[in-house]
């Protein structure tokens, strides 16, 4: 089975670059920068530097610690995609900490939990970046109005297209935290094509979940006002900022 190699004389990138391989259970291995490659089409990640004197040799990575993630998504899928997708699906399980599926022609290529919605977007930027599709189908979870209305904007500013999948279907018999089980069944399923972007309007149950998530936060101390909780639902501020402006 090949491997991604982690090329490098760099300490620092090759410390690093395994323990994102490592947490994303992708099979890697390190070698020194001046080891022979095992195959002539190996994929490896190495420095800028390290890349420029060596870019004949195997299938090169260039990274830097602070454009890791970039790279290391590029080497996954230059492990495990094809060079030319034909449809690029992504499967989004919405909420405060939304959950991604990727899927090149109907194969499922990695999952991933992130933290945030503007994570969530980040990330989705980047698999987009790194990956070359004739066709790209972003399927969304309904989840929470705001963090999905949030997403929907997001993707349909960028020009993708994007399609609401009803939630029910995706979560019978899982686990509320499995965010990624759920987002690949999410991007297997078909659902309404979304045209406009969405008004945002923050429920007040969403305004009273984000109220008592501040006063949890800052132990007690603080419960922040519908106001600066709707600030926080549209994502114009953090908790820990709405929080602040009140200490």
């Amino acid at each position: 089975m090949q491997k991604i190699l982690v090329r490098t004389d760099d300490f620092q990138l090759a410390y690093r670059a395994m323990q994102i391989l490592r947490s994303r259970s992708i099979n890697f291995e390190q070698l020194a920068f001046d080891q022979v490659l095992p195959t002539k089409d190996s994929i490896w990640i190495g420095t800028v530097d390290e890349v420029a004197a060596k870019q004949s040799e195997g299938r090169p990575i260039a990274a830097g610690l602070d454009s890791l993630e970039r790279s290391i998504e590029a080497s996954i899928f230059a492990l495990k995609g094809p060079t030319m997708t034909h449809r690029f699906t992504l499967g989004i399980d919405t909420g405060p900490r939304p959950g991604l599926a990727w899927f090149t022609d109907g194969v499922l290529i990695d999952t991933k939990q992130t933290e945030s919605v503007k994570e969530c977007i980040e990330t989705i930027d980047l698999l987009i970046g790194n990956h070359k599709f004739q066709h790209l189908l972003i399927r969304m979870g309904k989840g929470s109005p705001s963090h999905r209305n949030r997403l929907v904007n997001a993707m349909l500013e960028r020009g993708h297209v994007v399609e609401l999948v009803d939630e029910r279907k995706t979560s019978r018999g899982l686990n509320r935290n499995q965010h990624g089980v759920s987002a690949i069944r999410i991007a297997t399923l078909s659902g309404e094509r979304i045209w406009e972007v969405v008004e945002m309007e923050p429920t007040d149950g969403e305004l009273r979940e984000i109220q008592r998530k501040s006063r949890i936060k800052s132990q007690g101390r603080i419960t922040i006002s519908s106001e600066l909780a709707k600030k926080v639902a549209l994502g114009e501020l953090t908790l820990t900022e709405a929080i602040n402006q009140l200490i």
